[in-house]
């Protein structure tokens, strides 16, 4: 996290006073990045970018600027930005979850029958690597996590993964990297092999 917040917009400072400390710092936070990024790239001032990312909604750009995307751990913000539709998840490779209980209470029964024969520690890896692609691709979907991670499958090793009920299909990288494991989904037809990750 960096040593000071970087600027917001005066919208943006508004929802910082209504939100809960933790939560208003959190937000301040990532649509400080977004914008420090996006300014980088640009060459525009960050209070320039026309950015609108109001909380508990997925961030939107003006239009003729694409799709952009984030997600947060405790300690990573993962910044996703693309010409088509877009959705990123990141979580710590070593984040305590209970791996059968998160499966049988979110998962299909065959991505259950997956999990079945590993081991705890493989479980656990499967687990979090199933669970950052379909919230990945909640995002793509701008729909809400309570109502969508139920419905999004995805078969290990699959580069796609698919909603039952609306018939969506979208293409997904993942991907380890130190200690975060991350995940993109990107339009089925994407002519996109492998997006270009930055760090920083």
């Amino acid at each position: 996290m960096p040593s000071k917040l970087l600027p917001i917009s005066s919208e943006e400072k508004k929802w910082v006073q209504k939100l809960a400390p933790s939560r208003g710092l959190i937000y301040h936070f990532s649509r400080g990045c977004l914008r420090h990024v996006m300014s980088n790239i640009t060459g525009l001032g960050p209070l320039d970018i026309p950015l609108k990312a109001d909380p508990g909604e997925p961030p939107l750009l003006a239009e003729g600027w694409g799709n952009i995307s984030m997600s947060h751990c405790s300690d990573a913000l993962l910044i996703g930005w693309s010409s088509g539709k877009i959705g990123v998840d990141i979580e710590r490779k070593d984040r305590e979850i209970q791996a059968y209980k998160l499966s049988k209470r979110f998962f299909t029964q065959y991505e259950n029958y997956e999990i079945e024969n590993l081991s705890p520690c493989q479980a656990k890896e499967l687990v979090l690597k199933r669970w950052v692609i379909k919230e990945a691709a909640v995002k793509w979907q701008r729909g809400k996590i309570a109502n969508n991670i139920n419905q999004w499958i995805w078969k290990n090793k699959s580069s796609f993964a698919h909603h039952k009920k609306l018939g969506h299909k979208v293409k997904v990288y993942e991907q380890n990297y130190d200690q975060w494991t991350y995940a993109i989904a990107l339009d089925e037809d994407s002519i996109t092999c492998k997006p270009i990750i930055c760090v920083d």
